[in-house]
């Protein structure tokens, strides 16, 4: 009798977890439009994983303890152990493995396709060599609070902005890239930031698209450098990351909107790109230190 062939899972297609769990992601940000990366937040029941491949790489975030072992395979490797808050484990595309645990598990999976490295890095790093190495339960605290951060932003219903999505994406490559591939790749930025003229264009850029939901990408082709560099000389140059100064400057701008008067708050919210009027007011009085409202009155 032939043996049963492994699952080959497509994660790029949100109805495709169901293949593996008997219960649907309490969070997923298929709906998000990532580009190319997926979370989903998982509390599923006792279970064994049977073998099977990922055509995506695949970061599974340990969120919550277990009280009993947790086994996990992938690839050669296997490991049976107490599941630690802070743990990872890297499962990369085309690599077989398979867990089982004992008890209710709450844990993140970070999904994302292998050409996320060729859109964030660019083709300076000779980006078709990359290899992701299978990791097992690894304290990495970076990772665990990128996992955490995205989970938030899908939780508050997108209070940042995709800037934000997209660094938190590019610090996770850049991090994979150094310390999990097969070639460990360093990024040296140089320290002089962008030429004043492209920090000029993109910042002219910004300030007249503000009721877009900007992306990194978009920035650096403006300033052209590959999108992992420009966050990092962006940041040189103005001592804010993009996604910082994209809010500021919003901020700022709705300050001078309010003074004038002529727009009320849920125009002035829509009109500078906030996805929701609680979102502009949670922004605002964090950065201002009063409500929209109170700052109109006074």
């Amino acid at each position: 009798m032939e043996a049963k062939k492994p699952l080959v899972i497509d994660f790029a297609r949100e109805e495709n977890t169901q293949m593996l769990y008997p219960h649907k992601a309490v969070l997923s940000s298929y709906t998000a439009n990532w580009d190319g990366l997926y979370l989903q937040y998982h509390h599923q029941p006792p279970q064994e994983i049977s073998g099977h491949y990922s055509k995506q790489h695949r970061i599974i975030v340990h969120h919550y303890p277990l009280p009993t072992p947790k086994l996990e395979w992938v690839g050669e490797l296997s490991q049976s152990s107490q599941v630690i808050p802070g743990t990872i484990t890297i499962i990369p595309a085309n690599t077989q493995n398979g867990a089982y645990w004992g008890t209710e598990h709450s844990f993140i999976v970070l999904i994302f396709e292998s050409d996320l490295f060729a859109q964030h890095i660019g083709k300076s790093t000779d980006i078709d060599e990359v290899e992701l190495l299978p990791t097992l339960s690894h304290p990495d605290p970076l990772i665990y609070s990128i996992g955490l951060a995205l989970k938030a932003e899908l939780e508050s219903n997108g209070i940042g902005s995709r800037l934000y999505v997209d660094s938190l994406a590019i610090a996770l490559t850049a991090h994979l890239l150094q310390h999990y591939s097969a070639q460990k790749r360093i990024l040296s930025i140089s320290g002089t930031g962008l030429p004043k003229s492209k920090l000029r264009e993109v910042i002219e850029y910004i300030h007249h698209h503000l009721g877009q939901d900007l992306t990194v990408a978009q920035l650096a082709a403006i300033a052209q450098v590959s999108p992992n560099y420009f966050s990092a000389l962006f940041k040189q140059s103005t001592g804010l990351a993009p996604h910082q100064y994209l809010l500021r400057y919003r901020i700022a701008r709705a300050k001078q909107l309010l003074r004038e008067g002529e727009l009320s708050i849920a125009d002035i919210s829509y009109h500078l790109g906030f996805s929701h009027q609680s979102h502009f007011s949670q922004h605002f009085k964090r950065l201002v230190g009063t409500s929209p409202k109170t700052f109109l009155k006074s």
